[in-house]
Formats: C-alpha cells, structure tokens, sequence
C-alpha cells in the first residue's frame, strides 16, 4: 500500500470555514510539504485541479495553483516521492496532457503520473470547460451584421 499526501492548492486547503486559518496557497507551502513527506518516508503527493472556487465569503478554493505547473516545479526540488497532478477529462486536450506528462518525467524520470478526475461538482466547473459554453459566450456581444456591400 502506498501512503501520501493531497497538497493544499486551493486557498484555505480542505475546510471551509471562516474560523480556520486562511490563506493562499504558494509554491513555497507546497514545496515545504512535499519535502516533508519525502522526509518522512510518504510515498506520494497528489494535487487536485480547480478551475473555479465555491465563492461566498470564505472565497473558498477561489485561488488555486495550477497542478501540472506545480508538480513540474516539486519534480525539480524533491528525489524520491512520486507526483500526480490532476487532470478533468472534459477540460485539457489529451495531447496536452501527455506533453505536460513527458516534460515533467524527464525533470522526475519514473516519478510523475497523472490522476484523471470527472468533476463532481456542477458549481465548481466553469461553463466553458464542461462544454456547456464557449469561453466567450457568457460575456461576449456579437458584432452587428456588416452593412458594407
């Protein structure tokens, strides 16, 4: 059995709650856990994607890291512990995943995998990543027709 850690990359890590702690998440809070698991033997560090927050007045996961971004920069600062970064099937193009999966083995060779998610939350998932919508179509007017001959 493998042990790990899911890395806080959203504000605030898994509580919503406005008598916890709040903060933001960084490179630099990532960074330090990772190493930490590593340091105490852990066998992986899993971050989730989040592409829209709950909002409300905590703005709970509102700001988040990127997750491939970031385990590409753990890769480069840890030697052991295994990285998954997520990826939701509906949102990032295959070929794209897989470049972002080979660039980040060779900082990591044997060290990377992907963990692929379906979404579980409607409110969570912007309109233009659930196919739902275009990226410009809730806020875009359309031009009037051209008039010219």
């Amino acid at each position: 059995m493998d042990i790990g850690v899911f890395i806080p990359i959203g504000n605030n890590g898994w509580l919503i709650s406005k008598s916890s702690p709040q903060y933001r998440p960084s490179f630099e809070l990532n960074k330090a856990i990772v190493q930490k698991a590593e340091e105490h033997g852990l066998d992986f560090a899993l971050s989730m994607i989040k592409l829209k927050g709950f909002g409300g007045e905590t703005e709970f996961w509102d700001h988040n890291l990127e997750s491939f971004t970031l385990m590409a920069g753990l890769a480069a600062v840890t030697e052991r512990i295994k990285l998954y970064a997520s990826t939701p099937i509906l949102v990032l193009p295959p070929a794209i995943v897989a470049r972002m999966a080979s660039t980040i083995d060779s900082i990591a060779p044997g060290r990377f995998g992907i963990n692929i998610v379906t979404g579980w939350a409607p409110a969570s998932t912007p309109r233009w990543a659930s196919g739902r919508a275009t990226p410009t179509s809730a806020t875009a007017t359309p031009a009037p027709p051209s008039t010219s001959p």
